[in-house]
């Protein structure tokens, strides 16, 4: 009877550079998928690896990953990186994906998920790494206070209900006594006309209107942060600069908003310390288009603190399109040093629950 019952197959896996909640995140993926069975085995144990992954977004991690190809000349040895890999290797891509991760890694372990390096790709990219291993990007800024975004900003702070009209026709219609907002497009159009910065649009004050008010469902709050979003396109804010010291107030509930890549693991990391972008993209291997958006949509809802630095700035009419470098030389400060430790639980950091559950997950106490 028990030859007729089908042989789930066993793909043993070596883990290497991860930190312990990387690591905790692949135990618990491989316990919730049952069509294969995969194993979790170390440089120690007798078993011979299919598949190697080693996390390189560290210069150790590089070391590590030359060596176990090396070490394992017949087995795939995977680059585990935020960032695309400047070699030709077997490649998976941070952060992980549950919906993608496992047919990625079957191919990995038959000898594909190949990541094919090309100079011409790597001149063509804004972002890349430094002959020091830092990573660096050029990025873009915009300004708030124009366009969709910036009229919405406005009728938003006063106390008089504003239709925002865009070649006559209302757009959107604004009720800051409920902080409500009534929209008379599509979202599909709201989007096209969030990302032209150049819109032309008037704002009109309008009568009280107790039925359009009924009919307006969405929040104030979560209009801007999606028109913030939309806006943005993975540029930053004005007035902020990759020098501007920042932190979270306080959480925002993204239950309730649109949502953004890495969101949570930014608020997380926000509410606890305060950086400025060269030190956040140094010590979070995320990608820079999906910082930006969350800290346009942070900033116009106001749950971003900056410092002092730009407040008596006056308002600008434009906004150079100029590209500002980000990244590379970070200086060796205590706030970076904070925020490397903020990133890098210690024994004597107080736990989240999340980190709790995962320590239990891999028999920790």
């Amino acid at each position: 009877m028990d030859n007729l019952l089908p042989k789930v197959k066993t793909v043993r896996i070596m883990l290497q550079e991860m930190g312990e909640q990387q690591e905790a995140v692949f135990r618990m993926a491989f316990k919730m998928h049952n069509t294969t069975n995969y194993e979790i085995v170390t440089a120690e144990s007798a078993e011979q690896p299919d598949l190697v992954l080693v996390d390189t977004d560290t210069e150790q991690g590089i070391a590590s990953w030359k060596k176990a190809k090396e070490a394992y000349p017949n087995v795939p040895v995977a680059m585990f990186s935020a960032k695309e890999p400047n070699v030709t290797t077997p490649y998976l891509a941070k952060p992980i994906k549950f919906d993608t991760l496992f047919p990625i890694l079957r191919s990995l372990s038959q000898g594909g998920g190949i990541f094919e390096f090309s100079e011409q790709k790597q001149h063509e990219t804004s972002g890349g790494v430094g002959a020091d291993g830092a990573r660096k990007a050029t990025i873009h800024r915009f300004n708030p206070q124009k366009g969709l975004l910036g009229a919405l900003r406005f009728a938003s702070q006063g106390s008089q209900d504003i239709a925002v009209l865009h070649e006559g026709k209302p757009v959107l219609i604004v009720f800051p006594s409920i902080q409500r907002v009534l929209l008379t497009v599509s979202a599909t159009e709201l989007e096209k006309l969030s990302k032209d910065d150049n819109l032309a649009v008037v704002c009109k004050a309008v009568p009280d209107n107790p039925q359009w008010k009924e009919k307006a469902k969405v929040t104030i709050m979560s209009c801007l942060w999606q028109m913030a979003i939309w806006t943005a396109q993975g540029r930053l804010i004005y007035p902020m600069t990759p020098q501007t010291v920042f932190t979270l107030k306080r959480w925002p509930n993204l239950t309730r908003l649109a949502p953004v890549p890495e969101s949570m693991r930014l608020s997380a990391f926000l509410t606890k310390t305060s950086v400025n972008l060269n030190i956040l993209y140094k010590v979070m291997p995320l990608e820079m288009p999906d910082i930006l958006n969350y800290l346009a949509a942070t900033y116009v809802t106001g749950f971003l603190a900056t410092d002092a630095e730009f407040t008596n700035q006056d308002k600008p009419a434009n906004v150079s399109a100029e590209g500002m470098k980000v990244g590379g030389e970070v200086p060796d400060n205590q706030m970076s040093k904070d925020a490397q430790k903020a990133v890098s639980p210690s024994a004597e950091q107080p736990r989240s629950l999340l980190q709790r559950l995962m320590r239990k997950l891999i028999g920790k106490k």
